[in-house]
């Protein structure tokens, strides 16, 4: 047994999935080592088997089986992690890196759990990336359609994959995330990792990118002058750069007439809106500023409220969190018994507050309109970052009433407005196309 054999053993002494099988042809020991997790041994090794028959010789042999032959130790422990089949001689003298048959560890190509498209097509993203690019490259078939692929990681390398169209995407954009790319060196396993990379403030409000399981909206967002990233073992697309109009709009709206697809958009943002200032503006008319109100409705506030022992700051807060962890239980419970769980809880817990007078009717009104508004957002990161937001200004509105939404709501327009991701301020409109298309 060689020394490459031996140092094999001992590098993965401790991988209970790590195999060397040991086989003879003309004469001569080889050893066929790979992780059983990876790869289909007995498929593998009846190929083997089938090129030895049709080999004459070792050197044949290696030939027929592989392109990759006589590396060094370090490529064949890489070749092995990544899930490769590698044959040795006893001696050390030879070596070649085959393509196995792998496991299937791959999803089929199902359907969106998390987006629901409109009159469009039913197929989501998987795992596996060039699945994904064939997804993309399926309904766009233009040679414009640049793919760019890395390597990146410190412990576990993960690959990246770019896609733009060439004239539509910025030079100046496609640069930029190229470098970023190319420099980084930590492991890149999470969204949060990935806005690090991109040069996230330390407190975002915002993404620098939105995320998406559909290829008609991956697809809509490079027509409009985007770049599409896929990450390995990650059934979303992230797409760059992400701005504040792309919570009001998706691929499915352009399916209506334009005079509605417009109307659609317009009750998008009044559910931000609503979303942001319904709990606020409670807070404010009944504690801060009832003067601003009728007569009449001043005093229906008064007696929908009369009873509870609560400020009205408490009395909101207590239910918007409430709201906030049935929506956060909805999403960790498995989806057989998340729903019903969080239903039945919700009505009865809702009912009970009520009729022990520990919150106002008119207020479970108003969080059930905020619950629903909240659920025009487009994209779960945007609706979770509106989320938190309104904490600001019901916060505000507690102490300066109408006065403290108002300049809340500045306020947080303010902070949006200082904020780029990829040198494109988030409040943009739009990303202009490329001017020169005449290089080949």
């Amino acid at each position: 047994m060689g020394n490459f054999v031996q140092e094999l053993k001992s590098t993965f002494a401790e991988h209970d999935d790590f195999f060397i099988h040991e086989e003879q042809f003309d004469q001569t020991v080889l050893f066929l080592i790979g992780y059983h997790s990876l790869i289909n041994f007995s498929k593998s090794n009846l190929y083997f088997h089938q090129m030895a028959e049709l080999s004459a010789s070792v050197d044949e042999l290696f030939t027929n089986l592989s392109d990759q032959l006589n590396v060094d130790i370090k490529q064949i422990i890489k070749a092995v992690l990544e899930g490769k089949l590698v044959i040795l001689t006893g001696d050390d003298q030879r070596n070649a890196v085959v393509e196995p048959v792998p496991q299937n560890l791959r999803r089929s190509i199902e359907e969106p759990k998390n987006e629901s498209p409109i009159q469009g097509p039913l197929d989501a993203f998987g795992e596996d990336v060039d699945i994904n690019i064939g997804l993309i490259r399926k309904r766009l078939g233009t040679e414009r359609l640049c793919h760019s692929s890395y390597e990146i990681g410190e412990l576990a390398m993960r690959r990246i994959s770019m896609l733009y169209i060439k004239g539509k995407a910025p030079n100046d954009l496609i640069e930029k995330i190229d470098k970023k790319l190319k420099q980084a060196q930590s492991d890149i396993e999470m969204i949060h990792d990935l806005n690090n990379l991109f040069g996230a403030r330390k407190f975002p409000p915002v993404n620098h990118f939105s995320v998406t399981e559909l290829p008609l909206q991956a697809v809509y967002s490079l027509k409009r002058n985007r770049v599409v990233l896929f990450l390995d073992n990650t059934p979303y697309a992230f797409v760059l750069p992400h701005l504040f109009w792309d919570m009001l709009s998706t691929a499915n709206d352009r399916d209506f007439h334009v005079s509605f697809t417009y109307f659609i958009r317009i009750l998008r943002g009044l559910g931000i809106l609503a979303n942001l200032i319904l709990p606020a503006l409670y807070i404010a008319i009944t504690s801060v500023n009832p003067e601003v109100l009728k007569i009449d409705l001043a005093l229906f506030v008064a007696e929908s409220r009369e009873g509870i022992p609560l400020a009205p700051l408490f009395e909101t807060l207590a239910m918007v969190v409430l709201v906030d962890l049935v929506i956060e239980a909805i999403n960790r419970l498995p989806k057989t018994v998340g729903p019903t769980v969080t239903m039945v809880g919700g009505v009865i817990l809702g009912q009970g507050v009520v009729e022990a007078k520990l919150v106002s009717n008119l207020l479970v009104i108003v969080i059930t309109a905020m619950l629903i508004s909240g659920s025009t957002i487009v994209g779960m990161q945007n609706s979770v970052y509106i989320r938190a937001l309104k904490y600001f200004i019901l916060i505000a509105a507690s102490v300066f009433g109408i006065l403290g939404i108002c300049t809340g709501l500045i306020f947080i327009c303010i902070i949006l407005s200082s904020l780029k991701t990829c040198d494109i301020p988030y409040m943009s409109f739009r990303i202009t196309e490329k001017e020169d298309l005449s290089e080949p």
